[in-house]
């Protein structure tokens, strides 16, 4: 009489195990085994106050498959390109390799410096790039990607801007944010709603007026915004839209919100 109760019961607990298992291996199968490809070249001088200063931590891809291969790649790319921001085409022609190698690049950062202090060698502070580099969320479909830049390169404050970059899981390949949107128009509306409210500005208040910085007097969406789990994370860099002092304006829309304006299915 009392077999039958037991044999539910434990059909029950197998049945709960099967699936907390099956999902456990999902969740595995959208990881990728990475690591943290660290770097410093150079030094900055805080006692003779100068000197010039790289630093990398990016997170990358260790698999042997062309995908990883693809996403390390890029990776290498947009450090180097990063670094020869801080030189003209000339030094870069200079110096040849400097556009394919981060050591080569910090060479003509570092030379950059040099020839700097020779004209000016009164002038203070170091020359500084530190880049860090992390996955923000990875589906079977994506790998959401996140890269901070902060610089000082003289001036009254360091400055510092973060970029997303969204990749193709099976590829490696970099797709554009836009690829997911199915109404950029009334994301715009969305996102501007929640500018507002998060600012504490009403609807009919003129946001040039009240010291923003806008695109031909309208309102428009971050360069960078990165897909999570939750949600669409939107990320105003410093200058972008306000001054400096502001910093960095961010906020996230849920997916609940964002039905019909957002293809979900290519995400997950």
């Amino acid at each position: 009489m009392h077999i039958f109760p037991k044999l539910l019961i434990f059909s029950i607990l197998i049945f709960f195990y099967a699936c907390t298992s099956s999902t456990k291996k999902e969740e595995v199968k959208t990881e990728r085994a990475g690591k943290f490809n660290k770097m410093e070249l150079g030094n900055c001088d805080t006692t003779l106050i100068g000197g010039v200063s790289l630093r990398i931590n990016v997170w990358e891809p260790v698999g042997q498959d062309t995908a990883a291969g693809t996403i390390r790649a890029f990776l290498n790319q947009k450090l180097i390109d990063r670094i020869n921001d801080y030189a003209d085409s000339a030094s870069i022609a200079a110096h040849p390799g400097s556009d394919k190698s981060i050591r080569n690049a910090y060479d003509v950062f570092s030379s950059n410096y040099t020839k700097f202090k020779t004209k000016f060698p009164e002038a203070p502070g170091c020359w500084e790039v530190d880049l860090k580099g992390d996955t923000v969320m990875v589906s079977p479909k994506i790998m959401q990607y996140q890269m901070d830049h902060y610089s000082y390169t003289g001036g009254a404050h360091p400055n510092t801007f973060r970029t997303y970059y969204v990749f193709n899981i099976t590829t490696g390949k970099e797709l554009k944010s836009t690829t997911f949107l199915s109404d950029s128009v009334a994301l715009l509306k969305k996102v501007e709603k929640s500018f507002r409210k998060l600012e504490n500005i009403a609807d009919t208040t003129n946001l040039e007026n009240a010291g923003y910085f806008l695109m031909n007097h309208k309102f428009f969406l971050p360069a960078n915004y990165a897909f999570t789990r939750e949600g669409i994370f939107f990320y105003y860099n410093p200058y972008e839209i306000a001054a400096y002092a502001r910093g960095a304006i961010t906020f996230t829309i849920p997916y609940s919100e964002l039905e019909g304006i957002v293809k979900k299915e290519l995400i997950f």
